[in-house]
C-alpha cells in the first residue's frame, strides 16, 4: 500500500523511483519474509487466558494519521527527540501503548511493566529478532553491495544468517579472558590520557581549555583501534591521525541522521531525498576511513613475522575463520566504540563529581589497589574492585546509553492484559523505570552502594526484578562490546581518580541529546584537582 501511495506521489510530482530504490522496497518485504519465518509455527493461541485477555485492538494509541500529524509543525511530537517522544506518548497513552507502523513499517508496542519485558525476552527463541536501522541496512545490502559481500553485520542481520556471525565472535568478545588480555595496553592508553589531560589542565583553576568530551572520544577511538586492529593512532599525541578526528565528526552526523531517518517518518525508503543523498555520503565516510584502517593493519599482518600467537587482536582471531564477517566486524567496533563508550563515561564521570562522598570511597578502594599511582594494572590487582563496578552500574542506571531494548515477538503474547500477535515490534522502556523510586528506591539519588552485596547501608534500595536494569541488553543478541566497553571506562576511571579530585563545574546539570543514543552535550566542564 505505501508503496503504491509513494509511487503515485512521486509521478504526480515529476519524480521517478530508481530500480535500485524500488528492489529496496522488494528486498524490505523480503526481510519481513525472513523475520515470519522466523516466528513460532504452532498453532494460534486458543488458551483460557488468551481468549480472557483483551483484543490487540483495544492497546491505547494514537491513529497512523494522528501520529503523522504529531510530527508536523506544531505537533505534539515536532522536533522531539527520543526521550522526549517516549516521555510524550506515555503521557498521552499510559504504561502500554502502540505506535503505528509508517511507511509500511510495522506496529510498534511501547512497554513499561518489566513483567512485560520478562514475557518478551523469556519467549525471544534462539534466534531472538532485533530489528537494526533500515538505513544501515540498505546501504550495506543494496547502495554498497561491492565492500560488504552482502554481509549486514550483527545490527541487520537475522535468524541464521545472524547466528553464524555471532557465534563466530562470541568467543572472541564475550569471553573474559580474551578481553583481559588487553588491560596492559589499554591500561596504557589511559596513562597517556592522563598526561595528555595534564598538559591541557590549567594548573591554577584546574580546568581544561579544551572541550573534555572531545578528548575522551580520542581516547575511546586510540582504545577500540587497538583491541579491534592491534594498531596505535598517536591520538593522544601531538600528532594524531587526522582521519579519526575525521570519522568522530561522521560518527555524530550518523547518531543524528539515523534518528531522522530511521526513526521518524520518511519516505527515503520510496524517494531518495536531498538530504538523505547526504545521508549516504555520511556512511560512504565512515566506510572509506575504516577500511582504509582495517586494510593498512592486514597488510601489517602479512608482514610481521614470529607473530604472538597468543595476544592477537580481534581483527586477527577473526580472520582465521571468515575474512568478510572479520572486516564487517572490525569495522563495526570502529563505529561503535567512539561515542557510545566516551558517553557512557562522562555520565559515571559527572555523578562521581557531585558526589564528593561516593567519590572519595572510591578513591580509598583505588589506593588499595594502587599504592603507588605509577603501578601498572594487572589481572590480579583488579580482579576486586566492586565500588568501581557498582559505580559503573549505579551511573548506567540513571542514564543508560539507549532508552530501551527492542524485539519481535516470536510467540503470540499476552502483554499488560492485551493479545499481542507473533511478529509485533516490543520496544521496552528500561531507562523510565531505572529512574523511579517503584523500582529503585532514593532512584534520583546516585547509590552505588545498592549494587554491593550485603550493604547494610543500604538495604532494599535495588530493583528485585533483574529486567529492569539491561544497559547492555539481554540474551544472545546482549551488546557484544559489552566487556571492552567496561575494561575501559574501568580501565581510566582507576587512572582519572587515582590521579585527581574531580568537580563538576557546569552551571546547570549535565545535559543530553538524544538521537539513537544519549549522548551528552552542552556545558560539560569538570574541574581536575590532583591529588597531593
Amino acid at each position: 500500500m505505501w508503496r503504491n501511495m509513494i509511487s503515485s506521489y512521486c509521478n504526480a510530482s515529476g519524480q521517478q523511483l530508481s530500480v535500485k530504490r524500488l528492489l529496496f522496497v522488494d528486498r524490505t518485504l523480503e526481510q519481513q519474509q525472513v523475520q515470519l519465518e522466523l516466528l513460532d509455527t504452532s498453532p494460534p493461541r486458543s488458551d483460557e487466558d488468551w481468549l480472557n485477555a483483551k483484543s490487540y485492538k483495544e492497546v491505547p494509541g494514537p491513529s497512523t494519521l494522528r501520529v503523522l500529524s504529531y510530527f508536523l509543525p506544531g505537533g505534539k511530537l515536532y522536533n522531539m527527540n527520543l526521550i522526549q517522544m517516549n516521555r510524550r506518548m506515555r503521557e498521552l497513552y499510559g504504561d502500554i501503548y502502540r505506535f503505528p507502523g509508517l511507511m509500511g513499517k510495522s506496529d510498534v508496542i511501547f512497554t513499561y511493566n518489566p513483567l512485560d519485558f520478562e514475557l518478551a525476552y523469556r519467549n525471544e527463541g534462539v534466534w531472538p529478532i532485533r530489528i537494526g536501522l533500515e538505513s544501515f541496512t540498505y546501504y550495506r545490502k543494496v547502495h554498497r553491495p561491492d565492500i560488504f559481500g552482502g554481509i549486514g553485520g550483527l545490527v541487520s542481520e537475522q535468524g541464521k544468517d545472524w547466528a553464524d556471525i555471532r557465534n563466530k565472535v562470541n568467543p572472541v568478545l564475550m569471553k573474559v579472558q580474551n578481553v583481559r588480555q588487553n588491560l596492559p595496553q589499554i591500561d596504557r592508553i589511559a596513562k597517556e590520557f592522563i598526561d595528555k589531560l595534564e598538559t591541557l589542565r590549567d594548573p591554577q583553576s584546574h580546568t581544561l581549555s579544551v572541550d573534555f568530551h572531545d578528548q575522551l572520544k580520542m581516547w575511546a577511538f586510540e582504545s577500540i583501534s587497538f583491541v579491534a586492529l592491534n594498531t596505535r593512532m598517536g591520538l593522544l599525541t601531538d600528532h594524531p591521525d587526522p582521519n579519526a578526528a575525521l570519522l568522530a565528526k561522521h560518527m555524530t552526523d550518523f547518531f543524528n541522521n539515523s534518528f531522522k531517518y530511521d526513526i521518524q517518518p520518511s519516505i527515503w525508503p520510496y524517494y531518495k531525498t536531498p538530504g538523505f543523498k547526504k545521508f549516504l555520503q555520511t556512511y560512504d565516510h565512515i566506510t572509506e576511513i575504516t577500511t582504509n584502517y582495517i586494510e593498512a593493519a592486514i597488510r601489517r599482518f602479512d608482514l610481521e613475522k614470529n607473530h604472538n600467537q597468543d595476544s592477537k587482536c580481534v581483527l586477527e582471531q577473526l580472520l582465521a575463520f571468515d575474512k568478510k564477517v572479520a572486516v564487517v566486524m572490525a569495522m563495526d567496533m570502529l563505529m561503535a566504540g567512539i561515542d557510545t563508550t566516551s558517553s557512557a563515561f562522562v555520565t559515571i564521570l559527572y555523578h562521581l563529581s557531585r558526589n564528593p562522598n561516593k567519590q572519595a570511597k572510591l578513591r580509598q578502594e583505588l589506593q588499595n589497589i594502587l599504592s603507588d599511582s605509577s603501578a601498572p594494572l594487572t589481572a590480579e590487582n583488579t580482579k576486586n574492585m566492586p565500588y568501581l563496578r557498582a559505580c559503573i552500574k549505579e551511573g548506567l542506571r540513571i542514564t543508560s546509553i539507549t532508552p530501551g531494548n527492542f524485539r519481535i515477538t516470536t510467540k503470540d503474547l499476552i502483554l499488560s492484559g492485551y493479545r499481542v500477535p507473533r511478529g509485533t515490534g516490543v520496544l521496552m522502556g528500561v531507562l523510565e523505570l531505572s529512574n523511579s523510586d517503584q523500582y529503585f528506591p532514593q532512584s534520583k539519588s546516585f547509590m552505588p552502594e545498592r549494587w554491593l552485596k550485603q550493604d547494610s547501608a543500604c538495604p532494599d534500595t535495588r530493583s528485585r526484578n533483574p529486567f529492569v536494569y539491561l544497559p547492555f541488553g539481554f540474551g544472545p543478541r546482549t551488546c557484544i562490546g559489552k566487556r571492552i566497553a567496561e575494561l575501559e571506562m574501568e580501565t581510566l576511571l582507576v587512572r582519572l581518580l587515582r590521579c585527581y579530585q574531580v568537580t563538576w563545574l557546569g552551571e546547570t546539570p549535565l545535559q543530553y541529546e538524544s538521537t539513537i543514543i544519549l549522548s551528552p552535550h552542552g556545558d560539560i566542564r569538570f574541574k581536575f584537582e590532583p591529588i597531593v
